[in-house]
């Protein structure tokens, strides 16, 4: 009994804690329980955001390389190349709004011809509004990479006249403006280019037979109408060729006009000439009476079958006149404004196409049935 009294007299503790431990238990199962659903939550979140990373990522097209692309350099951005003088120039000013580079045959031939007569000068296709192409499907622009010394380039309008007399009238787009853009930004660019790097320019409706050696620094050619035409031009970067350029491109800065076809072109060339020469026709350009330094060369050196005769390359009743007439000239041109809508195939007896098998064999190899 004595121990049954001591029990029952200390049960209120005996309970008090009892239910302290009963309380401590519930308390941690809790805790333990809220910190494990914590951790899952924490844990399947992360899961979920690294899902949802994964799908984004896997829903973004891949980014593919097409290693046909290729994109020109500025020709800017290495101007010590020009510095020999011995550089043969073509502007393409052709307009393209994808800035995808297209050449025909004709034009590609007359690069062809001139890298292939001057093995030891550079020549350099200057591209306008245009920066890439695709080498996979230009058949006309894969030939010409054959060449060690064809380097094509493209111009910067925005900034390719920065430093010259032309800068302001760049700065105001006039070329943009013009209503013949593609003629009159041709005719711009090839004395800019020449006044900045030296050399020669060619119109692209040309085939050259020699070589540029033959001829001296500093020259143009007349065609024969009273005007001195600018389908092929030579002048030096330094001296009375950079002085004429120069010239020119003052004329130009002051006098542009976007409406009249020939007036940045022969029109200024002849004007230009005429005051340097101090003679008022152009037969009188000598090169005696043009300073000793530069020369304005008769029809027969650069134009020799023109208007209206200049179709006779292509036909064939016409071909053995015209090869005999032509057999010692360096180049010949081929009036690609008058005739360029004649149709010649590559097998044709056509002059023309007997040229451009001996001059541009690569070319016109890859013709299909016209050239």
């Amino acid at each position: 009994m004595f121990s049954i009294s001591r029990i029952n007299s200390n049960r209120p503790l005996v309970i008090a804690i009892f239910a302290a431990l009963v309380v401590f238990y519930l308390v941690y199962l809790t805790v333990s329980q809220s910190v494990t659903f914590s951790a899952l939550q924490s844990s399947l979140n992360a899961k979920i955001a690294a899902l949802r990373n994964t799908e984004t990522t896997t829903s973004e097209p891949e980014k593919v390389v097409d290693r046909d692309i290729v994109h020109l350099p500025n020709v800017q951005n290495d101007e010590l190349e020009f510095r020999s003088g011995k550089n043969i120039f073509f502007i393409v000013s052709t307009l393209s709004p994808e800035g995808v580079i297209k050449l025909t045959a004709r034009q590609a031939c007359a690069i062809e011809s001139a890298a292939r007569s001057n093995a030891d000068w550079k020549v350099f296709p200057l591209f306008v509004a245009t920066t890439w192409f695709n080498s996979s499907n230009n058949e006309f622009i894969s030939p010409l990479l054959r060449y060690c010394n064809i380097h094509m380039r493209y111009i910067d309008l925005e900034t390719f006249a920065f430093g010259t007399p032309l800068e302001s009238l760049f700065a105001k787009h006039a070329l943009q403006n013009s209503s013949y853009i593609v003629e009159h930004t041709a005719d711009v660019l090839r004395l800019l280019v020449l006044y900045k790097y030296g050399g020669t320019y060619l119109d692209t409706d040309v085939i050259v037979r020699r070589s540029f050696d033959l001829l001296l620094p500093n020259y143009l050619g007349s065609e024969g109408s009273g005007y001195v035409a600018n389908g092929v031009i030579n002048l030096e970067a330094t001296g009375y060729g950079h002085r004429f350029a120069e010239s020119c491109l003052n004329d130009l800065a002051e006098h542009f006009d976007g409406q009249v076809w020939a007036a940045n072109g022969p029109f200024m060339v002849t004007r230009n000439l005429q005051k340097f020469c101090n003679v008022s026709e152009v037969a009188n350009m000598t090169r005696a009476r043009c300073g000793g330094q530069l020369s304005v060369h008769p029809p027969d050196v650069f134009y020799r079958i023109r208007y209206p005769r200049h179709d006779w390359f292509f036909y064939p009743e016409r071909t053995e006149a015209v090869m005999t007439s032509i057999k010692d000239d360096i180049l010949v041109h081929m009036w690609n404004k008058a005739t360029s809508g004649i149709q010649l195939k590559v097998n044709s007896t056509a002059a023309y196409v007997k040229l451009a098998h001996e001059y541009c064999p690569n070319v016109i190899k890859t013709c299909d049935e016209f050239f």
